[in-house]
């Protein structure tokens, strides 16, 4: 019997202190809140309510990761939980690991007024908080000595908890059932520290998904959590190569003032816009693009698409990533992936930005996002929400035929014909983005259209011959909709994948996409042999549509003319500069290739070549203001522009 009862003291301790922990993290929420109430002076209580809520997510796998050692020992049936040593030893790590946590949240219930954004892992990289004058800090103690006072009150209970609420009890025997408990405890450790029960981990950033709104996520996560989550991601160097009044600085400025560049292109004032993202399209797969490098030239995987290319208008596709999430970011946020994490889960994802969804919805917009996988796969329903699309629908969402539901998601020829149907239901303008699905890995489609398609050497061709049939078959039923006709579409990949040709392969030809725009009226029609990126997206749109709102981007109108044109990307610490005439390769100090873009495969380096020296410095120091704009607008948390 005494066993059962001391079995029981366990749990009862167990908890009450993190029970306890719940309610002190909660509390440190509501000084976030008072510290911050003008951000969230608009949003009703009930959201506030629910905020609260959905935060103790947040706090329990906080609380879970910053006493996995206290949680997991006591779980463990064994004696040296009873004994003095391992009880004293235990109460300092709580004390101190929850202390610290503690400490985060309360600085941050202030400090967040200043960056807009918890504090992340980015804080071990930075000395700047321990450089300012003492006298400073005297006086941010005595400004926000409520927040201070709070923190004072949350830290006497903590140490309270820690004291009062441990376990010294001699433990004679160990029985059968004690294994059982210890199971029960070491699952629900487990569990709060995934954060649940979902497929995926809790980050960060799905602060945006579980928020019920944008504007509450930085309520909703916890700052400990946040820190924990980005402490090993990579962080921006500082960039400083010029002076802030260099003219090399101006002339590549991510701020862009409202106004159209395009002065050709105005049949376009307020159409809708529809965005179709094709997951692997290579322009090695595309046989209207393929036909310099082409190996097989009797084959084609896309001649759908090739038929629409001839209708539209085209550009010298680059993608600034190599992962479905990088591209769609800087496609829809207008932000190269220039380090080593992908933005929207990096220390710098939870910055103020504008987007795609968020600058056409202030002209009256409706903002769509389909994918037909699941919710949050990829990181896609995060970055939905951040971008601030107002709708979003995956598989769950998928009302058609279940046959077509394949283990990756719903097959791309049923989920076309659903985003036609919803779309169709909706009042223009609108703007909307559809990331296709089945050309990924497992490479699956119906089995009643096996056989139809050409098969190459890899599995992935026959999947793009797949989906570009889907494309032809959510046409057709686009065409027979009243929307159609005033829609601006644009086609481009996310990345490349699986390359055979030799130019493919390299780093150059490794990120040659398709950038197609297609207007059904035929009033967009031809080739610019200027090379584009997937960051000029965004701005191309809004020159083409005419939005009537300042916005921030690291791309430019590709039909502005007086606009560089070049594309940027990063790979193992190396930055890749494409421009029209030549490639360049730098390191963040050093150029350390440089190519002719007529050299395809990348053979002759010109770093050293003296007659390249201009060339060379001139795309040095392009490289370096680009950068330089880049890590300063991402650790300023500056990312927006006002009106």
């Amino acid at each position: 019997m005494q066993q059962k009862n001391d079995q029981r003291k366990y749990w009862k301790t167990l908890l009450c202190k993190f029970g306890t922990l719940l309610v002190i993290f909660s509390g440190v929420r509501f000084l976030f809140f008072c510290g911050n109430y003008k951000i969230f002076a608009n949003e009703s209580p009930w959201l506030i309510f629910k905020s609260f809520v959905v935060g103790m997510r947040f706090d329990l796998a906080t609380i879970a990761i910053f006493n996995l050692p206290v949680w997991g020992f006591w779980s463990l049936p064994l004696r040296l939980r009873s004994w003095k040593i391992f009880n004293a030893l235990a109460t300092a790590w709580f004390l101190l690991a929850n202390f610290l946590a503690l400490l985060v949240n309360v600085i941050d219930a202030k400090y967040f007024s200043f960056t807009f954004k918890r504090m992340s892992g980015e804080i071990f990289e930075q000395s700047v908080l321990l450089t300012e004058d003492p006298s400073i800090y005297v006086h941010m103690l005595v400004e926000y000595r409520y927040i201070v006072l709070g923190g004072l009150m949350l830290t006497c209970a903590l140490c309270f908890v820690a004291l009062k609420l441990s376990l010294t009890d001699k433990t004679d025997k160990i029985r059968k059932r004690d294994f059982a408990y210890s199971s029960v405890s070491i699952i629900l450790l487990i569990v709060c520290v995934r954060g649940g029960l979902q497929r995926k981990p809790l980050k960060p950033v799905d602060a945006n998904i579980y928020a019920p709104s944008i504007r509450m996520a930085c309520l909703v996560n916890n700052s400990a959590f946040n820190i924990f989550h980005t402490r090993k991601r990579a962080s921006l160097p500082p960039y400083d190569y010029f002076a802030d009044d260099d003219d090399r600085l101006s002339k590549i400025s991510p701020k862009h003032k409202a106004g159209k560049f395009c002065d050709t292109c105005t049949d376009f004032q307020g159409k809708n816009v529809f965005i179709i993202i094709l997951e692997s399209f290579s322009a090695e797969y595309v046989g209207a693009l393929d036909r310099e490098f082409k190996e097989f030239p009797n084959t084609t995987f896309t001649p759908f698409l090739d038929s629409l290319i001839e209708k539209s208008y085209i550009f010298d596709g680059f993608a600034n990533g190599t992962t479905s999430i990088d591209g769609l970011t800087s496609m829809v946020l207008s932000i190269p992936p220039l380090f080593d994490a992908s933005y929207i889960t990096s220390a710098y994802g939870e910055n103020i930005v504008n987007s795609l969804a968020s600058i056409l919805k202030e002209d009256g917009y409706r903002t769509l996002f389909f994918y037909g996988g699941k919710e949050n796969s990829c990181n896609f329903g995060s970055l939905g929400s951040k971008a601030q699309f107002d709708e979003y629908y995956c598989q769950h969402d998928y009302d058609g035929p279940s046959s077509n539901i394949s283990g990756w998601g719903v097959y791309d020829d049923e989920f076309f014909q659903f985003v036609a149907r919803k779309v169709d239901k909706i009042k223009p303008p609108f703007c909307s983005v559809l990331f296709s699905l089945s050309s990924h890995h497992p490479f699956l489609y119906p089995q009643l259209l096996h056989g139809k398609f050409p098969k190459g050497s890899e599995k992935l061709q026959e999947l793009i011959a797949y989906t570009d049939y889907s494309l032809q078959k959510f046409f057709e039923t686009a065409e027979q909709m009243d929307w159609y006709k005033d829609t601006l579409f644009v086609l481009v990949a996310d990345h490349i994948a699986s390359p055979q040709q030799k130019y493919y392969q390299n780093t150059l030809g490794g990120y040659s996409i398709p950038i197609i725009f297609f207007d059904p009226n035929g009033k967009l029609i031809g080739k610019s042999n200027e090379v584009a990126q997937q960051i000029d997206i965004m701005p191309s749109i809004f020159d083409l549509v005419g939005n009537k709102g300042n916005y921030f981007s690291f791309g430019s109108s590709l039909f502005d003319q007086n606009a560089p044109r070049f594309a940027i990307n990063h790979k193992n610490g190396i930055y890749q500069l494409i421009t029209k005439d030549f490639v360049c390769k730098f390191d963040g100090k050093n150029v350390v290739g440089l190519y002719k873009r007529s050299d395809f495969l990348l053979e002759n380096n010109l770093a050293e070549d003296p007659k390249y020296f201009v060339e060379k410095e001139s795309l040095q120091d392009f490289t370096k203001a680009f950068l330089q704009q880049y890590g300063k607008s991402l650790r300023n948390n500056d990312m927006v522009v006002a009106d």
